[in-house]
């Protein structure tokens, strides 16, 4: 067997050790110098899955979308100074979507601060404000500092298991740094992380108190794809009390669920009735995209709104009464078991005008010329069976949510910040720990200013991407305001006539452009099918009358 070469620095193997001990597989790699010992002990290691991605800000991205499929702490890894502060975006993002991500920066020693030396910034909790969890390992090698640098380690592990977000590891080096040996130096067995225990719910109390409400909303989140809890949700709606929302990045359904909430709330008169308030507001999961749900909860709050998740709860709607701290599976499951139901109108009421907006609304659809809307409409009724998609910000997932989607898909969105900049990284990562076929949808701003992810030797052959290049940022010329600032196609739309055949050429993808109907038709026809290389399929409407189809969508959906 040949031996293995190793880092002299006692410190890097403590950490390469316990992160395998602790079962730490992933590592996403960006090269540089000061990490180089790093590099070299997760290379040769043997039991860790390396990745190099030359970028930092798409390497954290793309570490995050490996962490959304494996459910896992991955590590990120680079040299010091701005390449650290460029993992900001992605850190942000796995903090408020609950991705867990171990950001661990090399950096010079401590004394080489603020004194003009290359490649060094204030990073010791440069991260702070946006993570569970901060360190800062000493360079020392004797061995109460070893066992202190251990037990930092081991509790940004954990923090990062136990709260499911991002952790910082900062660790100085001085040189040389390029000096190996063949021993191994440190040595561990397996390290089991601790059971995280639910919270114990008093359900005598809880069941007391739901029987005052006549009217229960329950509104879903962002969520992971979740069986159980869809089942536990399909019994609660069969109470007549009990209305169940949800958007496709819930991943939930049912024939009682509302899922495109936009299409029932459209009018101004529904958000400012009173009698469609409920009594009582459960939220599961994470952010909700709707705007106009959010405004109908914040003009006609619930008398009661209890919060369940794991990790956080937020005031979304300015009258939060109550945190459950369970998986929202555990509690819908325990709720449906302790709930009675009600005679009540407040369920058929909502489902009698989603039933009226949706014939509007879907006869409307039929004669759609093309433009975003009939991409989208045409888009979503293709995806083949068991494909994961990834919706990029801004226009492109508020056009998904107009639309119902099949229960034999997956759909993920980077929704803790809602940023356009990490949509293909985050793709990408999801593909490379995948045998599915991974589909990104994409607008033309998040494509070219993520073009970077595309930069990766390792691109994934079942990666898929739809490229709905409407000649930027077209949201602009839907919401209202923009168009009045006298600034609006240089500055907020910020018009461009590129495409993205080059960049297809340049890292080695499929290519096909789509310019109406009938080319987009045929292209999906082989577009999801096998192939030896990823794909892009850029849809060009550029064109058509994207804003004003939408507008006349809204008008008729209001009437």
């Amino acid at each position: 067997m040949p031996t293995k070469i190793r880092s002299k620095k006692i410190n890097v193997q403590l950490i390469v050790e316990a992160f395998y001990a602790m079962g730490i597989r992933d590592i996403v790699i960006s090269p540089g110098s000061r990490n180089g010992a790093l590099t070299m002990d997760f290379v040769n290691h043997g039991g860790f899955a390396t990745h190099s991605v030359v970028d930092e800000r798409s390497a954290g991205f793309v570490a995050l979308g490996m962490a959304q499929k494996t459910e896992k702490p991955v590590v990120v890894c680079c040299t010091s100074g701005s390449a650290a502060a460029n993992y900001y975006p992605a850190v942000t993002e796995a903090f408020y979507q609950n991705i867990p991500l171990i950001v661990l920066t090399a950096d010079r020693p401590a004394n080489f601060t603020d004194i003009f030396d290359g490649q060094t910034i204030r990073q010791e909790n440069l991260f702070e404000k946006h993570t569970f969890f901060n360190t800062q390992l000493s360079e020392q090698d004797d061995d109460e500092q070893i066992y202190e640098n251990f037990i930092k380690i081991k509790k940004a592990v954990f923090s990062a298991m136990e709260q499911s977000g991002p952790v910082h590891i900062n660790m100085p080096f001085s040189e040389p740094l390029y000096e190996t040996t063949e021993e191994k130096l440190i040595n561990f067995e397996q390290i089991t992380p601790p059971i995280f225990a639910p919270e114990t719910l008093d359900w005598e109390a809880l069941k007391n108190e739901l029987s005052q409400y006549q009217k229960i909303m329950i509104l879903v989140g962002l969520q992971r794809p979740s069986k159980w809890l869809n089942h536990a949700l399909k019994n609660l709606a069969q109470l007549p009390q009990v209305i169940i929302f949800t958007e496709n990045t819930s991943n939930l359904h049912g024939e009682k669920f509302i899922s495109r909430i936009d299409n029932v709330l459209f009018e101004k008169e529904k958000i400012k009735n009173e009698s469609l308030a409920p009594d009582l507001l459960i939220t599961l999961g994470q952010n909700i995209i709707s705007k106009k749900i959010k405004s109908f909860l914040r003009i006609n709050q619930p008398k009661a709104h209890w919060h369940v998740n794991p990790y956080w709860f937020p005031d979304t709607y300015f009258c939060l009464s109550k945190e459950i701290k369970q998986k929202e599976e555990i509690f819908a499951e325990a709720l449906s078991r302790n709930i009675e139901p009600k005679d009540s109108e407040y369920q058929s009421t909502w489902l009698k005008i989603r039933e009226e907006n949706e014939a509007k609304q879907n006869e409307f659809l039929q004669n759609l010329d093309f433009c975003d809307l009939w991409v989208f409409q045409k888009l979503i009724n293709s995806y083949p069976a068991d494909c994961v998609v990834q919706y990029s910000n801004s226009s492109v997932i508020r056009y998904s949510q107009l639309f119902e989607h099949r229960d034999d898909i997956k759909i993920f969105c980077n929704r803790g910040t809602s940023g356009i900049d990490g949509s293909t990284s985050t793709a990408v990562g999801f593909a490379m720990k995948t045998e599915e076929l991974v589909c990104l949808v994409t607008g033309d701003i998040s494509f070219f200013y993520d073009s970077n992810a595309l930069w990766n030797r390792a691109l994934p052959k079942n990666l898929r991407i739809v490229l709905v290049n409407n000649g930027g940022g077209d949201i602009f010329s839907i919401i209202p305001g923009p168009e009045n600032t006298g600034a609006g196609k240089a500055y907020f739309k910020t018009e461009h006539n590129l495409c993205a055949k080059p960049l297809a050429e340049l890292f080695g993808l499929e290519y096909t452009l789509a310019k109406d109907k009938a080319e987009f038709k045929n292209a999906l026809n082989q577009f999801f099918s096998p192939s030896e290389r990823a794909k892009i399929l850029e849809v060009d409407t550029a064109n058509a009358q994207n804003a004003e189809m939408m507008r006349r969508y809204i008008k008729l959906a209001k009437l």
